[in-house]
Parts: C-alpha cells; structure tokens; sequence
C-alpha cells in the first residue's frame, strides 16, 4: 500500500508548530503550577517557624525572668550566708579578745607603757597585734619579749625600730612591736 500524502507541506509545519506550542503551553502551566504549588508549601512552613519562633521567644522571655530572679535569690542566699559566717566568727572571736587582752595585760612587765595598739582577726584566725610603746630600759623591751616568747600563746614576734627620746622622763624608750595571739584551745 502507498501513502499519499495529499496535505500541503506548509500545512503540516504550521500544524506540528501547534503542536508544540500546544506541548510547550502545557509544560510551562504545568511548572507554573508545581512552582505555585511549592511556594504556597514554603509560604505555610515559613509561617509555622515564625509562629514557633514568636511562641519560643515569649517563653525565652519568661524564663529569662526567672533566672533573674532565681539569680537574685541567690545573691540573697550568699548574702545571707555571708553575714551568717561573720556572726559566727564574732560569736568565736568573743571569747578570743577578752583571753588575749587578760594574757597580754600578764606578759607586759612594769616597766613598760603601751601607747597604742591595733589588732584584726579572732574567731577562727590569730588575733594580730601591733603595739606602740614605751619603756624606762632596753632591759625591760627585752623582759618583754622574752615573755611574750616563752607564752605558748603569742607567736612570730617581731621587734620594731627603737628610738630614745632624750626629753621624756622615766620612758625615754620607744619602740614597736608585733606579734599573733592564738588563745588555748
């Protein structure tokens, strides 16, 4: 059998380019609609993760408030434990100081004035001394400390620089000195 094709050439392009137009047309809104279709998937997860984002926010928010204040109850706490251990050691340096001054008062010989004296610590730690003094004989500054070293309460005593002062009477020694005082435990 033989064909004969009796449609004119020109008719047959302008129909297969129909044809693909047709095909091309068809592809195209059909990506147009799969990329509608995508976008509209993104726009929906995009608008989720901004809800979830809002509602941790708002709940990063509250909790950051009750770290805050969970922070300040425990500068509370450490204050509160700060005063309590300063009590306490006043509570144990109580009876430090009245022991220290009745030893001190015992070690000092006659011959010797004190004219000023600082102390820090008790409770827990040593009380430490620095002593201001006068006295009549260089005998008499080292009677003293001769005391203080044989007490088996005072320790790391240490002479200051001594001056005399030529225009005072009866005291014309001064000198320093410091020392630690653990009391009888």
């Amino acid at each position: 059998m033989i064909k004969i094709n009796l449609v004119p050439q020109e008719l047959l392009v302008q129909w297969r380019q129909k044809q693909r137009m047709w095909r091309l047309s068809v592809a195209a809104a059909a990506l147009l609609v799969a990329l509608v279709v995508f976008s509209a998937v993104l726009g929906i997860r995009l608008q989720r993760m901004e809800s979830l984002l809002v509602a941790r926010q708002a709940e990063a928010s509250r909790l950051a408030a009750v770290v805050l204040k969970v922070k300040e109850a425990e500068s509370l706490a450490a204050a509160l434990q700060a005063r309590l251990r300063v009590i306490e050691d006043l509570d144990k340096g109580r009876r430090a100081y009245p022991l220290f001054m009745s030893d001190f008062v015992r070690s000092a010989p006659g011959g010797v004035r004190v004219i000023s004296m600082t102390t820090n610590g008790g409770g827990g730690s040593p009380v430490k001394m620095n002593v201001s003094a006068r006295a009549r004989t260089n005998e008499d500054i080292a009677a003293w400390v001769r005391r203080l070293e044989e007490s088996r309460h005072f320790s790391g005593i240490e002479l200051g620089p001594m001056t005399v002062d030529e225009g005072a009477e009866g005291m014309p020694r001064v000198f320093t000195l410091t020392a630690s005082y653990v009391p009888a435990g």
